[in-house]
């Protein structure tokens, strides 16, 4: 009876929130009715707009919530899904990139310890990230965290997919965000979709509510990038369609059709599943890539950055399965096929079963570590580095991309033909396109294949 009169109480003086009403409140979550205030699951959320910063936290009970920060305030809307958490969102505004910025959130007169955070300058010559995929909550997991709260030059982490693992178990997402705030509250997190956000029960909405991408709450844009120094990132899903004509497809043709690359030379989508893939338990997604592979190709995609399989592997530049260029010591030139990258050793169980023999298209690939990797952009040298970190501290693999192409020495022959080895390049993609045609061709008359 004192319960009900508690509730009956705080239905009539609770205030109507921001885009969730209290009475759907109360059919999704009345556990929110009562308890605590205290914030927590504090998260920065990066908007496009560098002068402006989302944060996102959660608090046992509903309340009206606020962020201060450089003498400022901003309400939050407050909202939740059926977990009786209650969240909050709120914009900080009048931003300095490059300017350090300390700021605190409260509901209900609670309040946040102090965090801060430096919104990124998008002219700055410099500029260091982290990228991950499978993440979870593994011992090897919180290695993977403990090693990325420990970063102090990482400016944004991705995550490629498959990030908490709650599948249905909602609690799993809050032990997980509290887990990663020391580094959540100070940088942000990006996301792509994977199917372990698609939740038995749930299907997308935990991470429609925990994450943002598009500032609203309760809702989710599925594809959307960001502008970072000499870099344009794409997320996109591998859980929605993706196909020609499909919304997503339009979306992402309009997006890398605009990219100004003198402003960002590098492009580079972030997705759950992988075009190329060597590892025996999921492999490649041959769907994915006839769908996208020809789009990333003509509009000069660099990186294609996966997860879905528990292993590290790099690929060469490739095409339609043929190797477009071997670089130089690591060292590869820009605009001539995408490296694919799969990423998803950041603590889920590794699989180790690998295709054999290994494909002629599988630069390097490892599968029994955990770990991530540390992206840096250097302005000055106009080129990326990548280096893939184990958990031990150790490098597993490393190599850079150059925005410039390769410089061809005068003495450069073969067979009496001056420069030969510029045209290696074009010759693969001459081969890629002839095998692509064949194929086609062998689709549409099939006695060729008989003969």
């Amino acid at each position: 009876m004192r319960v009900l009169s508690v509730l009956l109480v705080l239905v009539l003086i609770a205030p109507i929130v921001n885009a969730q009403s209290l009475n759907e409140a109360l059919q999704e979550c009345p556990g929110t009715m009562i308890g605590s205030t205290q914030p927590t699951q504090i998260h920065l959320q990066a908007t496009n707009d560098p002068t402006t910063m989302n944060v996102i936290w959660a608090t046992n009970a509903r309340s009206m919530g606020e962020v201060e920060w450089n003498d400022q305030t901003a309400s939050s809307s407050d909202y939740c899904y059926n977990h009786d958490i209650a969240f909050h969102m709120a914009t900080m505004t009048d931003l300095v990139p490059g300017e350090e910025v300390t700021y605190r959130v409260g509901s209900g007169g609670t309040w946040s310890n102090d965090y801060s955070f430096t919104p990124i300058d998008p002219t700055s010559n410099y500029f260091e990230w982290i990228s991950i995929a499978d993440h979870g909550d593994s011992s090897e997991a919180m290695d993977v965290s403990d090693a990325i709260i420990a970063d102090n030059t990482a400016q944004i982490v991705t995550i490629s997919g498959d990030i908490s693992y709650a599948d249905g178990e909602q609690s799993t997402w809050d032990d997980w965000f509290n887990y990663q705030q020391d580094s959540m509250a100070r940088i942000p997190w990006i996301t792509a979709v994977g199917n372990h956000e698609n939740e038995p029960g749930f299907e997308f909405t935990p991470y429609e509510h925990r994450f943002d991408s598009d500032g609203e709450i309760e809702s989710e844009t599925f594809w959307y990038s960001r502008n970072y120094p000499g870099v344009h990132m794409v997320f996109m899903s591998t859980e929605h369609d993706f196909n020609a004509g499909s919304a997503q497809y339009n979306w992402l043709q309009q997006d890398l059709s605009s990219v100004d690359r003198a402003v960002t030379p590098f492009v580079i989508v972030y997705g759950h599943s992988p075009m190329y893939s060597s590892n025996s338990y999921h492999g490649s997604e041959i769907e994915l890539r006839d769908s996208l592979e020809s789009l990333y190709v003509e509009k000069g995609v660099d990186f294609v950055i996966a997860g879905h399989d528990h292993f590290y592997e790099r690929t060469w530049p490739v095409n339609s399965e043929t190797v477009i260029d071997t670089g130089i010591d690591g060292l590869f030139a820009r605009g001539q096929a995408p490296i694919h990258l799969v990423i998803g050793m950041a603590g889920r169980s590794a699989y180790e079963d690998l295709d054999e023999p290994q494909p002629e298209w599988s630069a390097f690939r490892e599968n029994s570590s955990y770990g991530w990797t540390k992206w840096k952009y250097d302005g000055d040298k106009r080129e990326i580095s990548v280096t893939h970190y184990r958990i031990d501290g150790t490098v597993g693999d490393e190599f850079r991309l150059q925005e410039a192409p390769f410089t061809v020495e005068s003495d450069d022959e073969f067979l009496g033909v001056p420069g030969f080895t510029s045209l290696l390049p074009i010759l693969a993609m001459l081969g890629a396109a002839m095998q692509t045609f064949t194929r086609s061709q062998s689709q549409d008359y099939p006695i060729l294949q008989q003969e």
